[in-house]
């Protein structure tokens, strides 16, 4: 399973079916892929409520500097 963590990287660009959305407002924390046991996208805030969804999802993000 692929997940990125805020911790880990820096979110630049969050959008779901081409509607983008502010990370740093959002607070986003974490985002695990879909998987062929879960075909679906969890997307973790900082609230810690969960979105899921099996929409088009684009992301980008930087690896943060050590």
């Amino acid at each position: 399973m692929q997940v990125w963590r805020a911790d880990q990287i820096d979110f630049l660009e969050f959008s779901i079916r081409g509607k983008e959305y502010d990370v740093k407002f959002f607070g986003v924390q974490a985002i695990k892929a879909p998987t062929g046991e879960t075909p679906y996208w969890e997307i973790e805030f900082d609230d810690g409520s969960r979105m899921v969804t099996n929409d088009l999802i684009t992301i980008r993000f930087t690896k943060k500097k050590k």
